[in-house]
């Protein structure tokens, strides 16, 4: 666990942690990418960046704000699922009110005092409960953006499939399948994640998979055949003509790229 309030990370740290990521950020411009997409924020601004995403920051403009780390065991299942839909969303930024801004200063605040203080056992049993409780906060304020955007039903059923995908990738690639898991039909399935995303069930399967095939290329060294072959793919000239056609260019140009 960590909070302090500092600037955002510079260009070019990339990382790709397994813990979660909360900025608050209380005045500036920065552009942060997250899985190879640009965010540009401006302003107040809440982000979460999840286990396992690329990230690093690219050249932003007088920013200042707090960054909590927190390990996933400190992260509630149902608050899980609400950070696990954000990418569901297409939007990782909140921008909270008045409110809920002063609760997430006082919050930062008391923590990272907590923090610079917990030199005892029980101080730092302190430190873990607030920052779990300041993730609660969190996972509230993504609830509430969530529900104004979307019917409760879709988002639920495009949220477990997405929960599902992440967990089967590498064996199930079809959405059929899911939907057998879901209990329902494709064709709703479909419905369901497309009224929620505006893509059907079919192009998330492609983009999850060249999703973890560029973060693998970009964070590992692994062999285009040994990237195919985790991803569940024996054949990897076929896995390559397929990241090729969604990428836009093939995986050795891709690493090469994001690698300068």
């Amino acid at each position: 666990m960590q909070s302090e309030k500092k600037l955002l990370p510079a260009a070019g740290e990339a990382h790709r942690d397994n813990y979660y990521l909360f900025l608050l950020l209380e005045c500036g411009e920065a552009h942060v990418l997250i899985d190879f997409k640009e965010y540009h924020v401006q302003g107040i601004a809440l982000g979460c960046i999840l286990p396992g995403q690329v990230h690093h920051g690219v050249p932003s403009h007088n920013v200042t704000g707090w960054i909590m780390c927190l390990d996933a065991v400190f992260v509630k299942d149902e608050w899980k699922e609400i950070f696990e839909a954000i990418p569901v969303s297409g939007n990782s930024v909140v921008v909270p009110d008045a409110e809920a801004l002063h609760d997430l200063q006082f919050c930062f605040e008391l923590l990272d005092r907590k923090i610079q203080s917990a030199t005892q056992l029980s101080a730092q049993h302190t430190a873990y409960a607030l920052a779990t409780a300041l993730a609660g906060i969190i996972a509230e304020l993504y609830r509430q953006h969530q529900a104004k955007a979307f019917n409760k039903r879709l988002t639920s059923i495009t949220l477990q499939f997405k929960m599902l995908l992440a967990a089967h990738l590498k064996t199930v690639k079809s959405p059929t399948q899911y939907a057998s898991m879901l209990h329902i039909s494709p064709t709703y399935l479909n419905e369901a994640v497309k009224a929620v995303t505006g893509f059907p069930a079919g192009y998330w399967i492609q983009h999850a998979v060249t999703l973890e095939a560029k973060r693998l290329l970009f964070y590992t060294d692994r062999s285009i055949k040994e990237i195919a072959f985790e991803l569940g793919y024996d054949d990897h000239t076929y896995f390559t003509r397929l990241f090729t056609k969604l990428s836009g260019m093939p995986p050795t140009l891709f690493r090469a790229n994001y690698r300068k």
